[in-house]
């Protein structure tokens, strides 16, 4: 079952001066939840309620999984460990790169009928420092695409594209699907 499931890989920051940035944030709120919490009791149960709410969002930011599985052709977006419906390639409406106007370069899913699709990341040239999917899973990317869905097959020649690139020593910024973070239709 391993096997057949691929997790999508975060792109998160390599800037440690972000982590110390959302560390920082996340002790300030509890120094300020505990400061109200002790010098002015009539404010217990607000304190409660956003102690409550820090800890849900933490644990919704944290819980965010998404995978790739390979034995069904699918998309699956997991949040605590509950599945979002998966979205099947082969039954994708869109399968494209789209930008999200912050320096992200995403593969966007989007199954027949839905409202809402469900973002890869695959390149990012931000604030965060400059990062990319590995070779070999955006060839796995390619590989599940070309397969389940044919008809995208530009889709997964340019992930092939950009896995070479990189493998050859090319670096993020001056890649394939960087181009695409600075044309206008991505």
């Amino acid at each position: 079952m391993a096997a057949d499931r691929v997790r999508v890989p975060a792109l998160l920051s390599r800037e440690r001066t972000m982590w110390v940035s959302v560390a920082a944030a996340v002790v300030g709120a509890v120094a300020v939840l505990a400061y109200v919490g002790a010098t002015q009791p009539a404010n217990l149960p607000f304190v409660v309620a956003v102690a409550v709410l820090l800890v849900v969002a933490l644990v919704f930011v944290a819980g965010r999984r998404t995978w790739v599985d390979r034995a069904r052709g699918a998309v699956v977006r997991e949040i605590v460990f509950v599945p979002r419906g998966p979205v099947t390639w082969a039954d994708a409406e869109r399968v494209a790169f789209t930008r999200n106007h912050a320096g992200a370069l995403l593969l966007e899913v989007r199954g027949a009928g839905r409202r809402t699709s469900l973002y890869l990341p695959l390149l990012a040239v931000d604030i965060g420092g400059d990062r990319c999917q590995d070779p070999a899973f955006l060839r796995v990317l390619a590989d599940e695409v070309a397969r389940w869905a044919p008809s995208r097959a530009s889709v997964a020649d340019q992930l092939r594209t950009q896995a070479d690139h990189l493998d050859a020593g090319g670096d993020v910024r001056s890649s394939p699907l960087a181009r695409r973070l600075s044309t206008r239709g991505s």
